[in-house]
């Protein structure tokens, strides 16, 4: 088996019994020149792959790198000019994204730009083995820059691109502990090759070993490459699953789906993505964000054929936390649904966790409904009410005070506490709720 053909059978398989005939067959022809190397070149990886506890999250990872790659494709392509200070100044200049957001876009123009970033679910074994594809057409990688890239753990290489989401370099990493195999590949610009290599979980002896380790598949100790046609791999990257468990979204639409989770995590992402999601429940959906939909933006196959019914809308204001910096705020007041035990919040954030504080868009805390019905003494509206806190301009040391690196939560401390007194001073006094 050539190595072409390797990649091409790799990239066509459609669950993890086909990868591992794949990769049998390969490995009785080249298994001498083929050596196993662990992700991040660390022995001991685990840990540190293993940081997530929602599969449908790591996902959004695998997303927001894809969302990355696109900016510094545009970086490039501007000579980095302007001096972009955060994603969001990035999609702006560069990807002619209106300040206000996606809301402001037609939905032809969101569903154009969403096609640069595309995640597609494709059936696998099951719910619990699902194959899930993330497909770039960003800068892309050279072969010889993956291992010091998306194969590497807690480098350097986001630290000072202010213009870029990530930051910690272990996020989409976390998707490897979901999966039972993941193949990555990549076409840089020009290059007539197309890098790449196969992820998997490898176990080490017991009686040696706590834990086995993250590695993936080298020859000679090099990233393997494929000579493909730019018709066939365009350039950008193909991060592909396979036996990724998705137990927890068995849904096609609502709380319970993909769909659902992707814009309640990407809240007010600096740019759409595409979600085909038509193999296993019929839906191709642009991902626009819950703050988007709640502003209006309505795209094709939407359930609602214009925006929510509003009863009340707070436009976003902003306000200081002295030397932390600023937040701005605002909060939307459903319309209230003729069954009173419905919760129409739920069609865009978990009802139980209706107040959002995000960074670059991104849902990173979730605060408890239990806010607006008790602290903020306003019972009858906490099935109704979503509240949206920005935290872009908080200071740096604000936000490493406040935010945890696998984006799943906050840290409870001073300025936690100082952003739930400015919720409920503002939801206590506003005369209208």
């Amino acid at each position: 088996m050539k190595i072409s053909e390797f990649y091409q059978t790799l990239e066509q398989a459609g669950d993890v019994h086909g990868v591992e005939e794949v990769l049998k067959a390969f490995l009785s022809v080249h298994g001498r020149q083929l050596t196993w190397t662990p992700v991040g070149n660390k022995e001991n990886n685990k840990g540190i792959i293993e940081v997530a506890a929602d599969t449908g999250r790591s996902i959004v990872e695998r997303l927001t790198n894809g969302i990355d790659a696109v900016l510094e494709r545009e970086h490039a392509h501007h000579n980095g000019l302007p001096n972009c200070r955060n994603p969001k100044e990035a999609a702006i200049a560069w990807l002619n994204v209106p300040e206000g957001g996606l809301s402001e876009m037609t939905p032809q123009q969101r569903r154009g730009l969403a096609q640069q970033v595309v995640v597609k679910v494709l059936p696998g074994e099951g719910k619990d083995s699902r194959t899930i594809e993330v497909r770039d057409y960003g800068i892309g990688l050279m072969p010889e820059q993956m291992p010091g890239t998306i194969l590497s753990l807690n480098e350097s290489n986001k630290v000072q691109k202010h213009y870029l989401a990530g930051a910690y370099g272990q996020g989409g990493s976390s998707t490897l502990a979901a999966s039972k195999y993941t193949l990555i590949a990549s076409r840089y610009g020009t290059h007539p090759l197309v890098g790449f290599t196969l992820v998997c979980y490898e176990d080490l002896p017991p009686e040696e070993y706590k834990v086995g380790r993250y590695v993936y598949l080298t020859l000679d100790n090099q990233i393997l490459t494929a000579d493909i046609s730019d018709d066939e791999f365009a350039v950008g990257t193909l991060v592909k699953h396979f036996g990724y468990d998705l137990s927890n979204y068995p849904s096609p639409v609502g709380p319970n789906s993909i769909y659902g989770l992707l814009n309640e995590v990407l809240f007010d992402p600096v740019m759409p993505v595409w979600l085909d999601d038509y193999e296993v429940h019929k839906v191709r959906r642009v991902i626009k964000g819950s703050r988007n939909a709640l502003n209006g933006a309505v795209d094709d196959g939407d359930e609602r054929h214009r925006g929510p019914a509003l009863s009340y809308q707070m436009p976003q204001y902003s306000t200081t936390l002295g030397d932390f910096g600023r937040i701005a705020i605002e909060y939307w007041v459903l319309a209230q649904p003729e069954n009173p035990r419905e919760r129409p919040i739920a069609a865009f954030v978990n009802p139980s966790k209706p107040i959002i504080l995000t960074q670059n868009g991104q849902n990173q805390e979730e605060m408890s409904h239990v806010l607006i019905r008790k602290a903020a003494e306003l019972p009858y509206l906490a099935s109704r009410l979503i509240c949206h806190i920005d935290c872009n301009n908080l200071t740096a040391h604000a936000k490493r005070l406040l935010f945890v690196s696998n984006r799943e939560g906050a840290r409870r401390g001073i300025v936690y506490d100082l952003i739930q007194q400015e919720i409920i001073k503002a939801l206590k006094s506003d005369d209208e709720l």
